[in-house]
């Protein structure tokens, strides 16, 4: 019984539908081993709502796992871009052994609409069945309906502070989220657990 209910499991994982996805696309397997505990984070934006949004989530991410963050938004706005200069400066200042760089690379949104409808609820008062003047009627509407699905592809960069070399890049992707929050929370969250997998953090 117990191989049947493992198969089972088994199975019914491998047919849910996937909501995250996260590729290794570089790592310095050349430097020494080093977990970082402060990170400079930032999101390179055109949206300036977004990068905060992003942003904090990464910082409340790696602070839940020890790590202290500082979110760049406070000192630099990334709508009108980001100069490297500036983000190395701004590690100076904070005293970050690291950078996590990331941005959206795509962003994909489908609506499904779904028309609405009319029901009539018929109700006998009694009497004869063949009365219509003897039936409540109640009409039921239904509305129309909007389902949004976003897909989005994160690119994560972390970087020595000290050498200012690079050190990882990940690709991670969300898939089909209900909204742009929740598409944050959860890229926010596999970066996170990607950095602790590759003992970075």
């Amino acid at each position: 019984m117990l191989v049947v209910a493992a198969v089972t499991i088994a199975i019914a994982s491998a047919c849910a539908l996937q909501q995250n996805e996260t590729v290794k696309l570089y790592e310095d397997l050349s430097r020494a081993p080093k977990a970082y505990q402060k990170m400079l984070v930032v999101d390179v934006s055109p949206d300036r709502e977004m990068q905060i949004r992003f942003e904090n989530e990464i910082m409340s991410g790696l602070r839940r796992v020890g790590v202290e963050a500082i979110p760049s938004h406070h000192n630099l706005d990334a709508s009108n871009g980001i100069l490297q200069d500036d983000i190395n400066r701004l590690s100076d200042e904070t005293g970050a052994d690291s950078i996590l760089i990331t941005h959206i690379a795509s962003l994909a949104t489908t609506v499904e609409f779904e028309e609405g409808r009319e029901e009539v609820l018929s109700t006998c008062r009694g009497g004869s069945p063949v009365d219509y003047f003897l039936y409540d009627r109640e009409i039921l509407a239904e509305p129309d309906s909007i389902k949004v699905a976003h897909t989005v592809v994160v690119i994560t960069n972390l970087y020595d502070s000290r050498t200012r070399e690079r050190v990882w890049t990940i690709q991670s992707t969300c898939f089909e989220k209900e909204s742009i929050a929740d598409v944050l929370l959860d890229e926010a969250d596999a970066i996170v657990r990607q950095l602790r997998i590759d003992k970075l953090i």
